[in-house]
């Protein structure tokens, strides 16, 4: 018959368990960090809001971003010439990576077009880039 209080493990023996556990998580740990280059600056970069987002959609939406940051009234809204919203994936991207700015349909008012843009009467470019230009249409 087994005796009370016999065949448990102590608290401390528990403990010593817990920790053998815990080096032998780290040391294997450390192990596969070394194994892949582990670098902690990668790893901040990971967590970045932005991270990926440049490299993720078409260059015509990160040079967009960049006009409207520099050279745009958050007030205003703004429309997409015929070279960008006859494209419906790009026009989509565009309204998923200006958001919250508003987009709306319309021939004149602050515009997007492709370079070189509009070739119409009354219409002033306000800025440029390699992609887009950022126009104002009366």
């Amino acid at each position: 018959m087994i005796k009370p209080g016999k065949g448990k493990f102590s608290v401390l023996q528990h403990g010593l368990v817990g920790l053998l556990i815990g080096a032998l998580l780290l040391v294997g740990l450390r192990g596969i960090a070394r194994d892949v280059h582990f670098s902690g600056a990668l790893l901040n970069q990971a967590f970045v809001a932005d991270a990926g987002w440049i490299h993720s959609v078409p260059p015509e939406v990160v040079e967009a971003r960049t006009l409207l940051a520099q050279h745009h009234d958050r007030g205003v809204p703004l429309a997409l010439g015929p070279g960008l919203k006859d494209d419906s994936l790009l026009q989509q991207r565009l309204w998923e990576g200006l958001y919250p700015m508003r987009l709306h349909e319309a021939d004149n008012g602050r515009m997007l077009w492709k370079t070189p843009g509009p070739q119409r009467p009354g219409c002033t470019r306000i800025a440029g880039g390699e992609r887009l230009v950022l126009v104002d249409c009366h």
